[in-house]
């Protein structure tokens, strides 16, 4: 597992938003659901679909081309057509700092 990344300061990023950031190389959707942020692969295991343009419910998002939802948390897949889990990333908040890292285990 990586070392934890700065990626983005609290403020970049609106309650309810999710926008796509950089961790070694890999987009990664993060997103900020009242307050508390959350970070998985930003790509669909369904289709090469950036989550980040799709919706935030709670700490669930949902890709924007085929409505696949995903757990943020865990980055489990929650309905079809994905079948595959997608990757999840911790995620910690330090002062104004938003911090990332990861991949972790992806839930099968």
């Amino acid at each position: 597992m990586s070392d934890w990344i700065k990626v983005a300061s609290v403020g970049d990023i609106k309650a309810g938003s999710v926008v796509q950031v950089e961790v070694e190389g890999e987009p990664v959707a993060l997103a900020n659901s009242g307050g508390e942020f959350f970070a998985t692969s930003d790509i669909c295991s369904h289709d090469y679909v950036e989550l980040h343009d799709g919706w935030l419910e709670e700490d669930e998002i949902e890709c924007p081309q085929h409505g696949s939802r995903f757990n943020m948390r865990t980055g489990k897949v929650l309905n079809p057509p994905a079948t595959q889990s997608i990757a999840p990333y911790e995620t910690k908040v330090d002062g104004d700092d938003v911090y990332v890292r990861g991949p972790m285990e992806i839930v099968k």
